[in-house]
């Protein structure tokens, strides 16, 4: 999810290389992927910024 115009866009992918930074990360538990959009829309990002959301997978 990026922002842009002020607005949350959502893609899906490209996918963070090497070269990118890791500043943080939530782990949620939610019962849908439309629900983890949800969450990441709070997220407070500036122009430019960016949150990814992935699924985890049990062990």
């Amino acid at each position: 999810m990026r922002v842009k115009a002020g607005h949350p866009l959502v893609t899906d992918g490209p996918f963070a290389e090497t070269k990118e930074a890791l500043g943080g990360f939530y782990l949620l538990e939610c019962a849908s992927r439309e629900e983890a959009l949800e969450w990441a829309k709070k997220v407070p990002i500036s122009e430019g910024g960016y949150v990814d959301v992935r699924p985890v997978w049990p062990m």
